[in-house]
């Protein structure tokens, strides 16, 4: 085997970890042996096996008519349940389906090395258990390892550690290095731990063309994990493009990435080489793009047409999505779902951050898609600077006025970048940048920051305890969210009127 590729735990167990996935596809569509091993799911299938969560397990590998929102609250709450045996033999560790907290800081990786060298480790035990044997069969000429997610650090350490025991030195990447590398504080700080680390997409791994990236080319890797991932139905995630199409909002820190296409016929000799035990699944395409871009979307029609194939995305709720009957052409052909990217009901806040969103057409949106019959989960944004009362109650009617086309709620408090425009003139948006101590030594994303001696995180959070959450309508939308395994499941979420 050429590439080993591995995706450490923890990363949610209901899909592939995209960067991996996406990466080991680019390899494998270079005509490289490639092999890709999420340890992640491994890790969870260890941590849920036993008697009291079987019957929560076989309903979320078998519903495959669609999940009843309860009752899929209820088998998620089962798991939660058993992930305390882990709590329990690790004392100071706490494990969700989503996430990993560990009894020294997690945005320290040196501290998390001395942790981990001093104290048993949670993961040793699943290395030699489930890892071993793959290296012993597959002889991989190069091992790589992805790291998405702060919560996968922790294990991508101890991982490296049992890899450099074996002989290996991995070669360390993904989007949490890429990420601290062009926008955020640290990468000096992992680069103490893991001996062999790059940013990108991981295309100076190989030989290449000037002008070509990893996304060119994609095919379907040898899947080496033996065991089923957490839905009805798998989930296959693919990018149509990278960066953001609009590339204009002020706290992006991805702005000078520029955007660009993932060619077509790179997605269709992905789709095309899917096996035939998968295709018989009924999988779903996870659309990865930060922002689907609407021309990019309609020539992926042709294709979800083609292999009969469902999907969901990210979009941004804008005119374009309702020019040339484009929702109901995707409803027609597969869309299951879009999370739509409102952010706010405050049409001022959107346009002093240049979000290029109009509240008006968020609502249009909302109905046309419900109407088609795709399920819409709405990504709310709130405690942005110089957010104020009334801005917060602008997003509440808009909720309360579109409150049957909402199937799903996301609420999340703004986190300031910290490099992007708004950090490079803090005081023309009121702005106080502040920062945290020993940070040096510490991996770090975003700034702490106050406007006008407040925090507006603190006001959001006032508002949605107090106001927000309480209403009824609101509240309804909050009970059909699962808290747990998100998008890939609430896309197979079974409703009244949605596909």
């Amino acid at each position: 085997m050429d590439f080993l590729v591995l995706a450490p735990p923890v990363c949610t167990p209901a899909e592939p970890p995209s960067g991996a996935f996406m990466l080991a596809c680019g390899l494998a569509g270079r005509g490289y042996d490639t092999g890709f091993l999420d340890l992640s799911l491994a890790f969870f299938h260890r941590a849920l096996d036993g008697e009291k969560t079987r019957a929560a397990l076989d309903y979320l590998h078998g519903a495959t008519d669609g999940y009843e929102p309860m009752r899929h609250r209820s088998a998620t709450g089962l798991l939660h349940k058993q992930l305390q045996r882990f709590e329990q033999a690790h004392p100071g560790w706490k494990l969700t389906l989503m996430d990993l907290q560990t009894p020294s800081r997690l945005h320290d990786p040196r501290g998390l090395a001395r942790l981990l060298q001093e104290a048993p480790s949670p993961f040793t035990s699943l290395w030699a258990d489930v890892l071993d044997p793959v290296i012993e069969a597959q002889g991989p000429g190069r091992v790589l390892l992805s790291i998405a997610y702060l919560a996968q650090l922790p294990a991508a350490i101890d991982l490296a550690r049992f890899l450099e025991s074996r002989g290996i030195t991995p070669v360390v990447g993904g989007s949490l290095p890429t990420s601290l590398a062009l926008t955020g504080h640290g990468i000096d700080a992992l680069k103490d731990v893991f001996p062999d680390i790059i940013s990108g997409d991981g295309l100076d791994l190989i030989p290449h063309g000037q002008s070509e990236r990893m996304l060119d080319r994609l095919s379907w890797p040898n899947i080496l994990s033996d065991k089923p991932y957490l839905s009805a139905r798998p989930i296959i995630p693919i990018a149509l493009s990278s960066g953001c199409y609009w590339n204009r909002c002020l706290f992006c820190p991805d702005r000078t990435l520029g955007f660009a296409r993932v060619p077509i016929d790179a997605v269709a000799g992905l789709l095309e080489t899917i096996p035939d035990s998968l295709k018989e699944a009924r999988p779903v395409v996870h659309l990865l793009d930060s922002a689907l871009p609407p021309d990019a979307l309609e020539r992926f029609l042709a294709l979800s047409r083609c292999h009969q194939i469902g999907f969901y995305g990210f979009a941004r709720p804008t005119e374009k999505l309702l020019q040339n009957g484009l929702l109901e052409q995707a409803a027609q052909n597969g869309c299951l779902m879009l999370q739509l990217g409102a952010e706010s009901g405050s049409k001022p806040l959107l346009n002093r951050y240049h979000k290029g969103i109009d509240p008006a057409e968020t609502e249009q949106v909302l109905r046309t898609a419900a109407q088609a019959g795709i399920r819409t989960y709405l990504y709310l944004l709130f405690g942005l600077p110089g957010e104020t009362e009334q801005d917060r109650k602008a997003t509440l009617d808009l909720v309360v006025r579109n409150a049957t086309e909402i199937d799903f709620l996301n609420l999340s408090l703004f986190n300031l970048p910290r490099y992007c425009a708004l950090t490079e003139r803090p005081t023309q948006f009121g702005i106080e940048l502040s920062d945290f101590p020993g940070d040096r030594d510490c991996i770090r994303l975003y700034w702490p920051f106050s406007c006008n001696g407040s925090n507006p995180r603190d006001d959001a959070r006032r508002f949605l305890k107090t106001t927000f959450n309480p209403h009824p309508l609101v509240h309804r939308a909050q009970l059909r969210t699962p808290r747990w395994l998100r998008a890939a499941h609430l896309a197979l979420m079974k409703l009244p009127r949605r596909n």
